[in-house]
């Protein structure tokens, strides 16, 4: 198994730094020869989790910097990308929530709501826990390469 350096960013929990955390994990995923297609939903994930940061995180989660942390992880082929949130504010397990029922139709659809769905269909995996008032959300993708 091969890992990489960690490359890690804080930023306030604003949307004016979602561009620039964007940015810094497009950077780390080419460093890292991650594949577009992984970049890309990794970089969906990463803008669903933090827009409910900002708006569902409470005072704490504004006030607070979030830290990421991102790293990848090869094994014979199997390679995967785990993007960490860490972040204050409250508790929220993306996995003991359903997320919205999807409107059947457009008179029915209103704003928002979907955030636990885009999550859940571009990750392959989520990961979360909390300790000492803080937010840890890991978001993984995989993929595989030709060994």
């Amino acid at each position: 198994m091969s890992g990489s350096a960690t490359p890690q960013l804080t930023i306030r929990a604003d949307t004016q730094e979602t561009r620039r955390a964007s940015r810094w994990l497009v950077a780390a995923a080419d460093a890292n020869r991650v594949p577009a297609d992984a970049t890309v939903r990794l970089d969906h994930c990463l803008d669903e989790a933090l827009a409910n940061v900002i708006a569902h995180g409470g005072p704490a989660a504004r006030a607070s910097p979030v830290a990421l942390h991102f790293t990848v992880r090869r094994t014979r082929g199997a390679c995967a990308a785990d993007l960490t949130l860490l972040y204050d504010g409250v508790a929220f397990d993306p996995s003991r929530h359903e997320p919205r029922s999807r409107p059947a139709n457009l008179e029915e659809a209103s704003p928002g709501g979907l955030g636990l769905h885009m999550l859940r269909h571009f990750a392959d995996a989520l990961d979360y826990g909390r300790s000492d008032g803080r937010n840890r959300l890991t978001i993984t993708v995989n993929w595989t390469e030709a060994t």
